[in-house]
């Protein structure tokens, strides 16, 4: 089974060597929170995991490193269905009894943190269009966001302040009631909103 890295959040323990007459470690403790984790190992250098059991796990840290790894030193993956796969660096060096607890985090969180992390990037993408005056490039960038996001009103809120700035208070002010139905405590779409229809109403009396 392969390890998937970009999926591994990878702790590495303080190796300690102590330079004296001890006896390695006889026993290593691996728990998880929650429990019946599954746990593989495999040499540092290596590509290929080995599973060896599940939490709550016992072993004996020398018999683990002579029969998985060359180097001495060696990564312990901890996997369960539905959480982020764990690893840690360990080593036959240790010389005290080990006992490691590892708190799984839910991989639907860890997703909802991305796409939360992506929409982010993606908006400071579509404010660096605007900057740059790239007012269509930006609309359009923003619009794919929302399509996504329909909660957030600070996308139709920056799509109504792109098409202000484009001069188009028609799609502006269409934009900026959007903003306002999506969340009516956002101030600034409210402020915005109520400046359009006004002067929207003023310049049609002129007009007559």
């Amino acid at each position: 089974m392969k390890c998937q890295s970009n999926s591994k959040l990878i702790f590495f323990l303080t190796l300690i060597t102590i330079m004296s007459a001890n006896i390695f470690a006889d026993e290593i403790k691996i728990a998880s929170d929650p429990t019946d984790a599954n746990i593989f190992i495999r040499d540092l250098g290596g590509m290929t995991n080995s599973k060896i059991g599940k939490t709550p796990y016992t072993g004996n840290l020398q018999d683990l490193a002579s029969s998985y790894s060359k180097s001495g030193f060696f990564i312990v993956v901890i996997e369960k269905t539905g959480y982020v796969s764990q690893s840690i660096v360990l080593s036959d060096l240790l010389k005290s009894d080990l006992a490691l607890t590892i708190n799984l985090e839910s991989s639907q969180d860890f997703t909802k943190y991305k796409v939360v992390d992506q929409s982010i990037n993606e908006l400071f993408e579509a404010q660096r269009f605007i900057r740059s005056q790239l007012y269509d490039e930006a609309i359009e960038k923003l619009k794919k966001l929302e399509a996504d996001e329909k909660n957030l009103s600070i996308i139709p809120e920056m799509i109504a302040s792109t098409y202000y700035l484009k001069k188009d208070m028609k799609s502006a002010l269409g934009w900026y009631r959007k903003a306002y139905r999506v969340n009516p405590d956002n101030k600034d779409a409210f402020t915005m909103k109520t400046y359009l229809e006004k002067s929207m109403v003023s310049d049609n009396a002129k007009a007559k």
